[in-house]
């Protein structure tokens, strides 16, 4: 598996373990609303998204959220929910900082173009015009692709790789199409400070934060700003697949400037910035840039399916629908918070939620998203829509071809059982929870089976039999199992820094090399291996640094990840 702050392909900084907290959301949960601007009636609207989003940190099981909404009218309210300091029994309050991770794109992107308006900056002009010293592929790359996503870069990679070549590369031709990328924003952070000749968190704050009325929000991940946080919480242990409900504990802030995600904001702070996208949405740039170049802003967009089938994504801002309708959203995951905002710039309405825990793939969309339900609902005239599954996400809509009993090696077997609100893993005498991790693959808490991911291989919807780990599993007992390539099997293991949040798992399973979480990869002529589905390799893997015929290390996207014996 990899563990990611952003949990799609790339790495993070861990945070310390303190004291593990399990059930953290069981209690009763405080609430407090506070309606800031009057206006509409929503309070209806409001008691059901305080209770929804209630259900949701319980059945996810995290701490505590901060929640922002407004509308186009002026009416703006924050709802704090949960637990700022579970330890020491502190509520969320609105005033706490949350990390927005990669909302905070946005923000940077606003700067650029605010550069841009002014003549500052040229977002046609390759990249390299501005970056000195960085070691950029070979192909022109410009500021207007890295704003979409357009680059052709890794998802995470280092500013300085380790690569064959030491630089940076490209998946596909840039422009060509786009994939989330977190290197190409913290190279617009770099373009900001060589532009105007500061660093770029001064420069974001002066030009966005404070013209939004953002005055409670920084662009520096800071040491000395921790009494301003809400403690953040990750699970205990993250050296197998992710659970819900697991047990928490409490991590260390990592600093960090990074413009792809190190803004942190209160919900108080962000009514500002919902107000703002608002407008944005309706064609108006003021305070930030013009209207004609706010207006181009966002119909310069491009296909970017990492916000789901038919999303679209201009500098910063995903373009989804909520019910048929268009919307602007964006989500932020970071090493110990998670965040969502939806914005409906016709509707008039949006919402900002942001979580002091990480789970996974978890993000409070659910929230913001039925925040937007609720507040059309009441300005069209019309009932409130009722609350929707807080985890729907991790159930297994069809289970019935994967239920029954397998039979693995070494007299392993287990069953899986339907059973009231999913599927239950049974084994030894003990059942454990099961849910969904990714397409045709489960976790479970079981503890016979917790530490890898059950995959498996379906023919048609058929389950023909599935993986644990490199164990081959079948509907029959004892199944022979598939000789691993023996070019393969020196590849296989854990390769981590040492810390949960920087690690692999890569498995030999018959001729096939597979990444946990990931799927099989396969080796490209350049050299390196990438997931089978990504032909052009933007993301990508070199093994180096032979030991007694096995590799020391692997580069992990630049990264590199010694062995663990």
């Amino acid at each position: 598996m990899i563990s990611s702050r952003r949990e799609a392909l790339g790495l993070g900084v861990a945070g310390m373990m303190v004291s593990a907290l399990p059930g953290i959301a069981r209690a009763a949960t405080p609430a407090t609303l506070e309606i800031k601007s009057k206006g509409q009636d929503y309070a209806a609207a409001l008691d059901k998204l305080r209770d929804y989003a209630a259900a949701e940190l319980a059945a996810v099981g995290q701490p505590g959220m901060t929640i922002g909404i407004v509308d186009a009218d002026g009416f703006a309210a924050t709802i704090a929910l949960g637990w700022a300091d579970v330890e020491n029994k502190v509520p969320v309050r609105a005033d706490h900082l949350f990390e927005i991770g990669s909302i905070s794109k946005s923000i940077s992107a606003l700067c650029i173009h605010a550069l841009a308006d002014e003549g500052r900056l040229d977002l046609n002009l390759p990249i390299s015009h501005y970056l000195d010293g960085v070691p950029l592929p070979d192909v022109p790359i410009t500021t207007q692709q890295l704003l979409n996503h357009a680059a052709g870069f890794a998802h995470d990679a280092p500013v300085f790789p380790v690569s064959p070549d030491g630089r940076l590369w490209n998946g596909f031709a840039p422009g060509s199409h786009a994939s989330y990328s977190n290197i190409g924003y913290l190279l617009l952070g770099l373009i900001i400070t060589r532009v105007t000749g500061r660093p770029h968190p001064e420069v974001i704050r002066e030009r966005v934060l404070v013209p939004l009325g953002m005055t409670d929000a920084t662009a520096h991940l800071l040491a000395a700003d921790r009494k301003r946080y809400a403690t953040g919480y990750v699970p205990m242990i993250e050296d197998r697949p992710v659970m819900t409900q697991s047990p928490m504990v409490s991590g260390l802030l990592a600093e960090g400037d990074f413009a792809s995600g190190a803004v942190a904001a209160s919900s108080n702070a962000m009514l500002g910035y919902l107000r703002y996208v608002l407008a944005l949405g309706r064609g108006t740039g003021a305070p930030i840039m013009s209207d004609a170049h706010a207006k181009a802003l966002l119909a310069n967009d491009m296909e970017l399916d990492e916000f789901g089938p038919g999303a679209r994504y201009a500098s910063g801002f995903a373009k989804v629908k909520i019910d048929g309708k268009p919307v602007l959203h964006h989500t932020g995951g970071m090493e110990l918070f998670t965040s969502s905002f939806h914005v409906d710039p016709v509707a008039g309405v949006g919402c900002f939620a942001s979580v002091n825990g990480r789970v996974g793939p978890y993000r409070p969309r659910k929230t913001t998203a039925y925040a937007i339900e609720l507040l059309r609902a009441v300005r069209d005239g019309n009932p409130l829509p009722a609350a929707p599954d807080p985890l729907a996400y991790r159930k297994v809509d069809k289970p019935a071809p994967l239920l029954g009993r397998w039979f693995g090696p070494e007299g392993r077997s287990f069953e899986l059982k339907a059973a009231p609100g999913g599927v239950r893993l049974v084994a030894g005498g003990s059942e454990g929870r099961v849910e969904l991790s990714g397409e045709n693959e489960l976790a479970t808490d079981h503890p016979l089976f917790d530490r890898h991911l059950l995959t498996f291989e379906m023919k048609g919807d058929r389950a023909t039999g599935l993986w644990w780990g490199e164990q081959w599993f079948s509907r029959t007992g004892a199944p022979e199992q598939p000789a691993a390539d023996p070019a393969l099997k020196p590849l296989a293991g854990v390769y981590t820094t040492g810390n949960t949040a920087e690690r692999v798992t890569l498995l030999a399973r018959g001729r096939a090399l597979h990444l946990e979480g990931v799927g099989e990869l396969v080796r490209r002529p350049g050299g390196f291996w990438s997931p089978k589905k990504d032909v052009g390799g933007v993301t990508r893997l070199w093994f180096d640094k032979v030991v007694n015929g096995a590799p020391y290390q692997v580069s992990f996207c630049g990264m590199p990840l010694p062995r663990l014996s």
